[in-house]
């Protein structure tokens, strides 16, 4: 089993967490098991439900900016060629709105997202609003 896969297989059994194990901090704590740098250290525990995210961060209004100076901070390039392993935002429909999730390239045209009501959940082509390398 690969790291990815060993990582993933953890996650697919713990529980959603505002501010913990959501689907901003899981692709950051991928990123720290790659390279030791936490792009969400700043952000996590900051918030507990979908609300207080928004008013913490301001992802829901612009997730980008949310997301891009931290990776761009712990080294990581922005890449449009994804390959297994790299961390993105993607866009999904969602009832309440909040269409962005930070997601995990699992190779090829698949992105894994830890989403509140389904664990992990697999998108096939997902819109990429973002994408950065992680080295492996």
């Amino acid at each position: 089993m690969d790291r990815l896969s060993a990582f993933m297989g953890l996650l697919i059994h713990r529980p959603f967490v505002w501010g913990f194990r959501d689907c901003v901090t899981v692709p950051a704590d991928w990123v720290l098991s790659c390279t030791g740098k936490d792009p969400a250290a700043d952000l996590r525990l900051t918030y507990d439900d979908v609300a207080s995210c928004q008013r913490a961060t301001r992802f829901f209004t612009d997730p980008l900016a949310v997301v891009g100076p931290r990776m761009q901070a712990c080294g990581l390039a922005r890449t449009d060629d994804f390959a297994r392993g790299d961390v993105g935002l993607i866009r999904l429909a969602a009832e309440d709105g909040t269409g962005a999730h930070g997601a995990i390239c699992l190779g090829g045209i698949h992105w894994a997202a830890k989403k509140q009501d389904r664990g992990i959940v697999v998108i096939e082509r997902p819109e990429i609003i973002a994408g950065w390398r992680v080295p492996l």
